[in-house]
């Protein structure tokens, strides 16, 4: 693949407004793994993003790349720039453990006397009223829990401020903080998360669990100006990929949480660029999305003029144009994409996308065409010559209607079947359940806000 090519579908530059800094560190590493971009460029973008970070040793270990890269260019002053940035790196390894001790010390004491209760076995209102009485613990003592897993967090320990922020959150009463706590939960079990483990299953799904319960915090905040809410949901849907996006399993459920009208409505207005991994999304998991493949062309036509890449392009091509030339063309371009997006590009993913890909253009062209020739249809589907009999022979068993292979004139005939009225009226109101079951928990929602604001003094 081209340097150009890869540039050309990087998403990386749109996705960093609505990262953390430790996640768009990920993002940079990947894109050295694939050799994008100029080291120096990615090398210095590094060092911006960690600039606001306390991982003193990162920063010295870069700062020392990037003078090895500048002296080795001949810039002149690169060795006195060295110098001072080492020196300011220095001083902040050297007062770090020191500020981390402090802090540690203020939260130890508390995390070590809940670990120890009751409570860290379920949570129970009563239990929890009865240990903050016997250890005397009051919200500014509370409030320790929360700047340690700060910092820890800042320093990049990630497993302290997750443990932190989790008992934080239970002993709390400030609903504000704990609302800015489950971020940093989130943002570190993100960080925290090994896919390989045997145990990635049960984080994804943790990730997922907590996702969805800031989803409805920040719904629920009545009082935040609107604009607020909407940028808050934008951040939310781009964090949300790493866990939706790491298995075919987990995108399925990607789908319905990112089609409900609030989060689409951040989408459409913040990050367009997000209806790539809502369209990779439902084809990745086409047998239980397609029912949301309409709504899906509705954002892609809407979003015209805003945003376009191979794969709003190859919908478009597929499904509203219907020009099958063009649509391969556009799948040929999705794979390149694949390779080099930071989220799609495991091979499990790709071959859910481009299998769902080619069953769905395959079963379009039949439905247009009779007599189809094999080599025709075989450079459609972008299939490999040697396999392309065995691959048919898949697609028809799996497709819809009947077909035969005639190898003596290298033809696939179909044979054509009309859909009863009956069918017609079950597919054109397939979705109308799960579309009213929406409409009236948005409702049901909104009254409850409406109840509760009333309540307020």
């Amino acid at each position: 693949m081209s340097e150009a090519t890869g540039v050309q579908y990087d998403l990386t530059q749109v996705l960093a407004p609505y990262m953390d800094r430790h996640m768009v560190l990920r993002l940079i590493e990947f894109l050295e793994e694939k050799k994008m971009y100029p080291s120096a460029d990615l090398l210095h973008s590094k060092l911006a993003v960690i600039d606001k970070t306390k991982m003193a040793d990162l920063k010295i270990n870069l700062h020392e790349k990037a003078f090895q890269l500048a002296d080795k260019d001949g810039v002149k002053g690169a060795k006195e720039r060295f110098e001072e940035a080492k020196k300011k790196c220095n001083e902040e390894k050297a007062t770090v453990p020191k500020q981390y001790k402090k802090f540690s010390q203020m939260a130890d004491p508390l995390m070590e006397n809940f670990m120890d209760s009751e409570l860290a076995g379920g949570v129970d209102s009563e239990k929890l009223d009865e240990f903050k009485k016997k250890h005397m613990i009051d919200e500014e003592s509370i409030r320790t829990l929360y700047t340690y897993a700060r910092f820890a967090f800042d320093i990049g320990q990630y497993h302290k401020s997750l443990e932190a922020l989790e008992i934080y959150r239970i002993l709390t009463e400030d609903e504000e903080t704990s609302y800015l706590a489950l971020w940093g939960k989130i943002a570190a079990e993100i960080l925290l998360l090994d896919p390989e483990s045997k145990d990635a299953d049960g984080h994804l799904q943790e990730i997922i669990d907590d996702v969805n319960i800031l989803r409805e915090a920040t719904d629920s905040r009545t009082k935040v100006p609107e604009l607020q809410q909407l940028v808050q949901r934008a951040w939310l849907v781009n964090w949300s990929l790493f866990a939706y996006l790491a298995t075919p399993e987990h995108a399925a459920q990607f789908v319905k949480f990112a089609l409900q009208d609030r989060v689409i409505n951040a989408v459409q207005i913040r990050c367009p660029y997000i209806l790539r991994y809502i369209i990779a999304a439902v084809m990745i998991s086409y047998d239980q999305n397609k029912v949301h493949l309409k709504q899906v062309i509705d954002l892609i036509e809407m979003e015209r003029d805003h945003y376009r890449d191979p794969f709003t392009e190859f919908v478009r091509m597929l499904l509203i144009d219907y020009d099958f030339e063009a649509a391969h063309k556009e799948l040929v371009e999705c794979e390149k994409a694949f390779e080099v997006d930071f989220f799609l590009c495991k091979p499990a993913l790709r071959e859910k996308f481009l299998a769902s890909s080619r069953h769905l253009m395959f079963e379009l062209y039949c439905r247009t065409h009779k007599r189809i020739d094999i080599s025709t249809l075989a450079k459609r589907l972008n299939l490999d010559e040697k396999d392309t009999d065995k691959a048919l022979v898949d697609l028809i068993r799996s497709a819809p209607f009947e077909g035969k292979i005639n190898s003596k004139k290298n033809l696939l005939v179909v044979a054509t079947e009309y859909p009863s009225i009956y069918q017609k009226v079950i597919d054109k109101t397939k979705g109308l359940a799960h579309r009213t079951q929406q409409i009236a928990d948005a409702i049901n929602k909104k009254m409850q806000m409406k109840l509760n604001a009333a309540d307020d003094p």
